[in-house]
């Protein structure tokens, strides 16, 4: 699979997008067609901390696509999640206007209809989906390159695991490297495009971390393939990383991937992960949800 990977800082984007999304492989996409592009929300974080969606970064996609296609209906999603609350953030970091500019609608996919949509995953046999997802023509998923405690890496396809619509999706952590494949599988994303350009790393990601500056963007239409070069672009390898795995596993997409563009040797950065404090602390959360379990159960 092509995935494209496009040096660019914020200043530049409006004009690196656009070569950023072919090297990627283009987007399957019609005039008057119907897009919803999730963004990532996760927490009340400022842009410059590389946790959440840039405004900037936003701009530029939304400016591409209204440039390259007419008549689009563009909606911008998120969902509720345990700390999140998206509805209040896209006011708090001055989205609107943006939305509003490009006439973008806004939605909380934790608000929307939802439909019922069997898959053979690994935690779920149905899943509901949201409306708005199941009627769209093209699914953009559009994440930031961060280091996640959980998972070691979340890019496109833990992004799609935020659009799950139910609230506490903090009680699927125990089983999140699956539980991240079957959200793919049922929500699978049709065009990927990552934002490196200002990311997080180190173990507190997803949203408490340090700043990685990579200034570069990564696109596909496979978003096994586009994690697989954004893993190794962060200095982890692909093939150690469980919801990689799994979605290839589950029918996704393919780790095996051809660049078009920069090299990663050119971009990698080190995202400061440290293996050994990471598994202390997942040991540490295993143990405590066991203490919790038995404390629930009376035993």
């Amino acid at each position: 699979m092509t995935v494209g990977v496009t040096r660019s800082t914020y200043r530049e984007i409006d004009e690196k997008i656009s070569e950023a999304v072919e090297r990627g492989g283009g987007l399957k996409l019609h005039d008057r067609g119907r897009v919803v592009i999730k963004i990532n929300l996760c927490d009340f974080r400022m842009p410059e901390s590389g946790a959440v969606t840039h405004p900037i970064f936003l701009r530029a996609v939304l400016k591409y696509l209204r440039s390259h296609f007419t008549d689009l209906e563009i909606c911008v999603v998120e969902s509720d999640a345990t700390f999140a609350r998206p509805d209040r953030l896209v006011t708090w970091l001055g989205l609107e206007p943006i939305l509003q500019e490009y006439h973008a609608r806004w939605l909380n996919l934790s608000k929307d209809k939802t439909v019922k949509k069997l898959i053979d995953g690994y935690v779920f046999r149905e899943m509901e989906v949201p409306k708005i997802i199941e009627d769209s023509d093209c699914l953009i998923t559009m994440p930031k390159m961060k280091t996640h405690l959980l998972t070691k890496i979340t890019c496109s396809l833990k992004n799609q695991f935020g659009c799950i619509p139910y609230p506490k999706k903090i009680r699927f952590h125990h089983v999140l490297d699956g539980a991240i494949a079957d959200a793919c599988l049922a929500m699978k994303p049709d065009f990927c495009i990552v934002d490196g350009i200002l990311g997080m790393g180190g173990v507190k990601g997803p949203d408490l971390a340090v700043p990685i500056q990579s200034n570069v963007v990564v696109t596909g239409n496979d978003a096994v393939a586009v994690d697989s070069v954004c893993a190794e672009i962060m200095n982890f390898r692909p093939n150690f990383i469980g919801h990689i795995r799994k979605a290839q596993a589950v029918g996704v997409g393919r780790i095996s991937h051809k660049i078009v563009g920069e090299k990663v040797s050119a971009v990698r950065k080190d995202f400061e992960y440290n293996p050994l404090y990471a598994s202390v602390l997942r040991f540490a959360m295993r143990l405590k949800r066991f203490h919790d379990r038995r404390h629930r159960s009376g035993c």
